[in-house]
This record gives C-alpha cells, structure tokens and sequence, in this order.
C-alpha cells in the first residue's frame, strides 16, 4: 500500500481554511439571498426564487463534468490542486457580483442581470469544490486521519458560517442603504473566500495514482452512471440530501420566520451565530463518535438532536423571550452539526468501496455526483419553492419607498402561520428520511479496515477463492454486490 506523508497541523488546516468558501459563501446564500432579492432589489418571490434556483441547475449539472475532468486532469501540480490556483480572483470577483444592487427599469431585466451573476458565481463554484471534497480521500488513505481531515474542513466551513452569520448583518446595518451594505458583505466576504485557496494549494499533496487504468474520454456518462450500483453510496447520498435540504430549508426561512412571524428582527444575528457557534463547538465530538462507532451512529445521535429543537422551535411565539429563542437555536445547532459534518467525511469511504467494486479511484467522480444531486434538489425544489409557497402565502412584498426607509411589512395573520408551518413540517419530515438512511449505513473503522485490506490483497494479485467468510460478508453488504463481481473495472 502507497506509504502516507504525514499529516501535521499545518497540513489540516491548509486544506480545511478551503472550505470557507464552501461554507461561508454558501450559508451567505441560503440565509441572506432571497431576503435581499425580495425586500432590497425588490423582486417578485417567485423570480427571486428562479434565480439562485435556476444557478444551482446549472450547478448540479456541471458537477460530474467537472469530476470527471479532475479524475483524467494531468499537470504538474497534480490532477486537483491546479484548479485551486485558477480560482483564486474568479471566487472574489463572482461572489461580490451577486450582492451588487442592480435595480434595471423592469423585473425582466433585473432578474437577467442575477440570474447570469448566480450561472457565474456557480460556475466558479463547481471548478473549485469539486476537486477540493475528492483531494481528502487522495492524501491519506488512513480512516481517522481521513476523518482528521473532513472534520478540520467542516471546522472552517462552520467558522465561515459563523462569521456570516455575526457579521454580515452588522455590516448591512451600518450602511443607510441597504443595497449598499448587501455590496459591502459580497466585497468583504469575496475576499475572504479567495485568498485561502492560496494556502490549501501549497499546504497540500496528491498521493501517487494506482489506478489499473485511465477512463476513456467518451466514457463520461457510463463513469457518472456506474457508481449508483455502490449501495453504500446510494445510503450516503440519502443522508445527505436530507441534512443539507433539511439545513436550506430552515436557513432559507430563518430570516421570514424571526423578522416576519416572531417580529424579532432585533435577534437575527445572534440566532445564526447560536446555531453556527454551536455547530463549531460539538462539530469534534461527532468526529470522535465516528471514529468510534462509526458514521451511522454519529449521523442518528445529531440528527434526533435536530429533530427535537425543530419540535421545540414550533412552540415559540411572538411574545417568546429573546434568551428562550436563543437557547433553542443553540439546540438547533448541537445536532444540525452531525447533519453538516457526517455526510462529507463519509465520501472518502465511499470511493474506498468503488474501487473494490471497479478496481479504480474516482474520488472526482463521487465528489460531482454528491453535490449535483444535492443542488438538483436544491435548485429544482428548495429555492424555487420558497419564491412560489410565498406568493401563495401571500407574502407583501415591501414597496421601493419601505425598502428605502428600512420598513418591515405587516403580513397577515395567515400568511405568518404558514411561514412558521414551512418552517417547522418541512424540515422534521427530511430529519425522519435521513434516520432511515443512516440506520442502514454499515461503515465503521472495524468494515473500512476490513475492506481496505481485501483491496490490497486483491491488488497485489490475490485470489477470490482465497477469501474468508467474514470478509466476503462485509464487501457484499457494504457493496452490495456478490463477493464474484467485485475488482472488475467498469
């Protein structure tokens, strides 16, 4: 088996200040876009739904491409970390383009000049992410230093969210016109997102490939379409869809239910920084349960955590005191962590069962494929339901004289019960879904030890007839495959 560089702490946080982008930008979205496209450029719900919608399509689509081009990409600085050099001025310049206030003379054109900022932005997004969730199952092939390595990243993306959510509001607020200040927090926080790309490319390294051979170029949409015969993979990626939907949905209302139904504009800032801070603090103990008793159990523990600060959320009210809303996010965060974390330091696991499945490493591939269906549900279901429930809901929107002034809409009292209804239904049916995958989910350090070891046996020439029960066993149930079929290239 290929010897390990060691990892040092430089080494982790090289590779996880990455995810402040990833992190960062993307919370920014979720909790901030719709608001601002509504209630400052002052479009239609369900055109401002269309757009981040629309951009995260385009997203999604691009994902396997782009994991397919950094799987066969051949450079001197390797296969994926030459595309974090490219990005570093397109991540500053794209963000800060989506939070420029444009206010052209017709809806039209103001949803044109957005929409192709967000096919931008995205763009430049796919180029980067992509080959930054496969480098992880490339430097290491060790499981908690893996682990190491996902829950390092996830301790930036949370840190990044963490910084959104305190600081951006803030810096919103000190500005008269808040289309001013939405330009403040793109200019800021693009920078920020930028610059570290720097470091994740020289703190970093790609092990030596061992592939039996490269994929074909007209073997893109066979690559793409094998690895749902991985069953471990099809769990992970129901996991993970119902943590990171659940998480848009409740981000994306966040601001509707506390300014709208709880009227407590006041505390917007310090419930995302509750949830985030809290997401941060628990986010190593979710590690160390994995690493003890696997990924399932970790997922399962967060995610009824989750489940019953939503539960909880449900019976606050307009006249429920700051400290108890508070308290309740913190909640809210405490499990959300595992929802966060779990899903992403499971994909090096995962590529680890394709290969004795196919005999190859398509980390780039799995990493597209993760995030393309999560941003097809995202794009065609999240964002763009969010813009159609609230003109259904009748939600005003606010006049181009009340944005100016900073005056919050009256709703009414049906259209704010709905908003709570949205906020509360919608995630606990996800957080169920998600139990469900992961009480199937069968990787542990003693199954990844196991399969790892069948991997190696088999690739210095090992025979199948050779194998003994309890190994055949593991890879049928983390493959689901019969034992016969596996280490065979597709």
């Amino acid at each position: 088996m290929t010897d390990n560089p060691r990892l040092r702490t430089r080494n982790l946080i090289a590779y996880g200040v990455g995810d402040l982008y990833g992190g960062g930008s993307f919370f920014l979205i979720s909790t901030f876009a719709m608001f601002y496209l509504v209630n400052v450029v002052g479009l239609s719900p369900v055109l401002a739904g269309l757009i981040p919608g629309l951009g995260k399509i385009w997203d999604a689509l691009s994902d396997p491409l782009m994991g397919y081009i950094s799987d066969n990409t051949k450079s001197r600085h390797g296969r994926r970390r030459v595309f974090f050099l490219i990005a570093v001025l397109p991540v500053a310049i794209s963000f800060f383009l989506i939070w420029l206030p444009v206010r052209l003379d017709t809806q039209l054109w103001t949803f044109l000049y957005y929409f192709f900022a967000y096919l931008f932005f995205y763009t430049v997004s796919t180029m980067t992410m992509v080959p930054y969730s496969a480098l992880s199952a490339e430097m290491t092939l060790d499981f908690r230093e893996r682990n190491r390595l996902s829950g390092t990243r996830m301790i930036f993306s949370i840190l990044a969210s963490l910084l959104a959510g305190v600081l951006a509001q803030p810096i919103i607020n000190a500005f008269d016109d808040p289309g001013r200040g939405h330009m403040a927090v793109g200019l800021v926080f693009g920078l920020l997102f930028a610059v570290p790309w720097i470091f994740v490319f020289l703190g970093t390294w790609e092990l030596p490939r061992s592939d039996a051979g490269e994929t074909k170029p007209m073997g893109m949409f066979r690559n793409f379409g094998s690895i749902f015969a991985n069953r471990t993979f099809r769990l992970h990626i129901g996991m993970y869809i119902c943590a990171y939907a659940s998480m848009d949905v409740l981000m994306s209302w966040f601001k509707f239910y506390v300014i709208d139904y709880l009227g407590r504009g006041d505390i917007v800032h310090l419930g995302l920084g509750a949830i985030v801070l809290t997401e941060l603090a628990v986010l190593p103990l979710y590690v160390m349960l994995a690493n003890r008793r696997g990924h399932g159990r970790a997922y399962l523990v967060g995610l009824i955590i989750w489940g019953c600060a939503t539960l909880i959320m449900g019976i606050q009210h307009p006249g429920s005191p700051s400290y108890l809303v508070i308290l309740n996010c913190v909640l809210v965060g405490a499990g959300m962590s595992a929802g966060v974390v779990i899903p992403w330091t499971v994909l090096p696991f995962v590529t680890d069962v394709d290969e004795l499945i196919t005999a190859r490493k398509r980390a780039g591939t799995y990493a597209g494929a993760m995030t393309l269906i999560r941003k097809l549900i995202q794009g065609a279901f999240v964002l763009p339901l969010l813009g159609l429930l609230l003109r259904g809901i009748g939600y005003v929107v606010p006049t181009a004289q009340q944005i100016a002034s900073k005056t919050t809409v009256q709703q009414s009292d049906a259209t704010l019960a709905l908003i709570k209804a949205f906020f509360i239904i919608t995630p606990l049916v996800l957080i169920t879904l998600g139990l469900l995958f992961a009480s199937r989910f069968r990787i542990s350090p003693s199954t990844h030890g196991i399969l790892m070891r069948e991997i190696e046996r088999l690739r210095v020439g090992g025979r199948k007839e050779d194998v003994d029960t309890e190994t055949r066993r593991v890879c049928e149930e983390l493959t689901g495959h019969r034992y016969e079929t596996l280490y065979r290239q597709v």
